[in-house]
């Protein structure tokens, strides 16, 4: 009797500790081994609207998903809920919860049949054209499209792998994935195809409308070889490439390592081949790139590499930076596979830390092109948009434009131009990183995009400027090469004429209308001569005018009363001369120097309605009348610097060799104001805003740009569209830099180039183009949009 009391109670407590134990079973547990993947959802309400709702994760989602929604939109919980994939192409699914008296009310779902198959335990429900299976489990709910699953599940099955993955799940995400890497649609997230290992990814999910960003791991094994092995016993870099990629750039795939030896050990043994025992520039790299069309290789040591490149010849220049061709062109074809395969890399250049491949020298100019204009891809708002979401170090990266991603989903995608994922290896597996973020192109109101180049025979000795084109009412391009010819350059950048010249132009070229008819001619002078030229480069009779003395100081053209009656002003040392439109000396001018050279173009102002004629003549400021008389008695002498004579809030202004600003009023009284500029200064002013640059300190009117420190060159000030700008050059670094008048930069500015750079309305497109040099041959012409 008391045996039988105690088996008994142990019998009850065996059974007391079963039903405690049936309580706590984990649905996940109930994953058959052949499981493809499965989705952990956190967040019933959102992953539902998902499947139909999301551009990007409708694209991924498997026709059986769709199909089970039936289902999920009818579970009550919100408890963990699994739904898994199996079978040929994942064609069944398998839905896992914990279950409750409320989590799925049948007679509450409207247009359903539903019995029950009493000899399996097992109720069959219709829904609309939806036909799945269902049973409790003790605690766990269990729903299928395919009855077989459900009559073989068994609990805690052999799934180690499957299992540890959705425990390491973050339970804070909308859902997590698990999933094959022979699974192809969820593979696309990885920005890969599918590939026949059987290992492992978990990717927690959380996203909106217009974005999804998903983290976690993807497995390695040292039974399975897979691309991550390759990184094994490598450190992650930064990737660097992303700073000269195009911002147009489609695909980009990076991979980086401490040690390239290590690396290029770990891909052989991947592709089970023997391991090239040769030693190549690639030792001296630390990461490898492809984008679109080109390969760009990281190094720390540039000279290492060009220097280790044995088979090479150097067949052009291109803005100072040298284009090789590379005797090796197949080098690429299959070194780096799986991850690149590059076909006739035929040409290579090298660009600060880079180490740029292509097949044409198209190629690389257009890439070095966007590098030194910062038109790269680190740069765009798209990807700054996404840089948060990414770690700085990685060993595998990869980006997709919306075209680029348009292809690994294998639809059209449009749209989503931020899409990166990254990989960070570590023992046995990697951190993925990956965002697909909607960020449409659109060309910003700011956008500064180069419009053409033109290249001379010869170099240029003449700072590029704008002439009016009065048939179009556009503007066209004057310039000058050392042999003295002239070039006028359309606003497309075709070359419309040539002109042999006698002496290097003098200043800028005017342009006057000498016969009142709306035509325009070029006038300007040369050491000996006066020129003026019809729209065709034709000189206009009488002239060209020689002179045996050499003319000093650039032509002054003259409109007293804008009537187009010019004067042609030429200075020849201390003297000047002056001629009508006609050519025809002007006998009611006549100038008296005081014996001193004319150091300073002279220029007409007028102040209310007298006019003005100044300019410097050793250290006396000279303000004369129409007749060339003195106007204005200066008395104070001054040590004029190198700047011109301007008129600025009604005052003749410039600067003295102290970096003073002298200003002289029309009652001849001078007054000196310390600007705290070095002797070696720039000055220029409109009526109304003065600019001035000393050293690296850019100052428009009362405000100062700290530049970096370089050689820059004087500061000019254009006035289109109603808005004052202001450019300089730094020569050093070759880069152009343009401000408004509040000194604030435009911006996507600084642009490459290497001359005093002028701003103009080319074209009657909207926005404006910035002119300057590309090297001493080369024109190169923005286009502000």
């Amino acid at each position: 009797m008391k045996r039988f009391c105690f088996l008994l109670v142990l019998f009850s407590v065996v059974i007391s500790c079963q039903k405690d134990y049936d309580k706590i079973k984990s649905p996940y547990k109930f994953l058959p081994p052949e499981t493809n993947s499965v989705f952990a959802v956190n967040e019933l309400n959102d992953f539902v609207k998902s499947i139909k709702n999301h551009n990007i994760l409708s694209s991924i989602y498997i026709k059986e998903l769709t199909n089970g929604s039936s289902v999920l939109e009818n579970l009550n919980t919100t408890r963990q809920i699994y739904i898994a994939f199996l079978g040929e192409n994942n064609s069944d699914y398998l839905i896992l919860t914990e279950n409750d008296s409320t989590l799925f009310i049948v007679d509450s779902i409207p247009n359903h049949i539903s019995k029950n198959l009493n000899d399996l335990k097992v109720n069959k429900t219709q829904i609309d054209s939806t036909v799945f299976y269902h049973k409790s489990l003790s605690n766990v709910f269990a729903a299928s499209n395919n009855l077989e699953i459900l009559k073989n599940l068994n609990y805690n099955q052999d799934n180690n792998d499957l299992t540890t993955l959705i425990e390491t799940s973050d339970s804070e995400s909308i859902a997590s994935l698990v999933f094959k890497s022979n699974s192809s649609n969820y593979s696309r997230l990885l920005f890969s195809k599918e590939d026949e290992s059987t290992n492992y990814s978990v990717l927690d999910l959380n996203y909106s409308d217009k974005s999804l960003q998903y983290n976690g791991i993807t497995t390695s094994s040292d039974s399975i070889e897979i691309k991550i092995d390759c990184f094994k016993n490598t450190i992650p870099q930064k990737t660097q490439s992303i700073n000269i990629a195009p911002s147009n750039t489609e695909s980009l795939i990076s991979i980086s390592y401490d040690d390239f030896t290590v690396f290029n050990k770990n891909i052989h043994q991947l592709r089970k081949v023997e391991i090239d025992s040769m030693q190549t520039f690639l030792n001296f790299t630390n990461e490898i790139a492809q984008i679109d069309n080109a390969i760009i290789l990281h190094s720390l040591d540039t000279d290492l590499v060009l220097e280790t490149i044995e088979v090479k010849s150097n067949i052009e220049t291109f803005r100072d930076i040298d284009i090789y061709e590379f005797g090796d062109s197949d080098f690429f074809q299959d070194r780096l596979q799986p991850f690149i395969t590059f076909e006739n890399a035929r040409y290579f250049s090298i660009y600060d830390e880079f180490i740029i491949f292509s097949n044409s020298t198209e190629t690389l100019k257009s890439i070095i092109t966007d590098a030194l204009n910062n038109n790269t891809l680190v740069n765009t708002d798209a990807f700054e948009s996404i840089s948060d979401n990414l770690s700085d170090e990685a060993s595998l990266f990869i980006f997709k434009n919306s075209e680029g991603l348009s292809k690994i989903f294998g639809k059209t995608i449009k749209g989503y131009n931020a899409n990166a994922v990254q990989f960070i290896f570590e023992d046995g597996y990697a951190h993925v990183n990956g965002v697909i973020k909607e960020f449409k192109k659109r060309r910003s109101s700011n956008s500064v995009t180069e419009a053409f180049s033109v290249t001379l025979d010869d170099p240029i000795i003449s700072t590029p400027q704008t002439v009016k084109n009065h048939a179009t009412k556009a503007h066209d391009i004057a310039v000058q090469d050392v042999n003295n010819v002239l070039y006028l350059i359309s606003s497309t950048g075709n070359v419309l004429w040539q002109k042999q010249l006698q002496g290097k132009i003098l200043g800028k070229i005017e342009q006057i209308d000498m016969y009142k008819n709306g035509r325009l001619q070029l006038a300007f002078v040369t050491p000996n001569r006066l020129y003026v030229l019809d729209r065709n480069g034709n000189d206009v009779s009488p002239f060209p005018h020689r002179f045996n003395d050499e003319i000093t100081q650039p032509l002054s053209v003259f409109d007293y009363d804008k009537r187009k009656n010019y004067r042609l002003l030429i200075t020849q040392g201390k003297n000047l001369l002056m001629y009508d439109a006609k050519g025809k000396s002007v006998n009611g001018f006549n100038y008296g120097n005081n014996g001193s050279e004319i150091t300073t173009q002279p220029k007409h102002f007028r102040i209310g309605s007298k006019d003005y004629i100044a300019f410097a003549a050793g250290e006396t400021l000279k303000i004369l009348n129409r007749q060339g008389n003195v106007r204005i008695n200066v008395k104070d002498k001054i040590r004029f610097s190198d700047n011109e004579v301007y008129l600025y809030k009604n005052k003749f202004t410039t600067t003295n060799t102290l970096g003073h600003l002298v200003q002289v009023d029309t009652r001849g009284k001078l007054s000196t104001k310390n600007l705290n500029l070095t002797n070696n200064h720039h000055l220029e002013t409109t009526s109304k805003t003065l600019v001035s640059m000393t050293e690296n300190k850019l100052n428009i009117k009362s405000r100062t740009v700290d530049l970096d420190y370089g050689n820059y060159t004087a500061p000019r000030i254009f006035y289109l569209n109603d808005k004052i700008y202001v450019t300089t050059t730094d020569l050093q670094s070759k880069k152009v830099y343009l401000f408004d008048s509040q000194a604030k930069s435009i911006p996507n500015f600084p642009v490459f180039g290497t001359s005093l750079a002028e701003l103009q309305k080319l074209d009657q497109d909207k926005g404006l183009e910035l002119i300057t040099q590309a090297d001493d041959k080369t024109i190169i012409v923005y286009k502000l949009h």
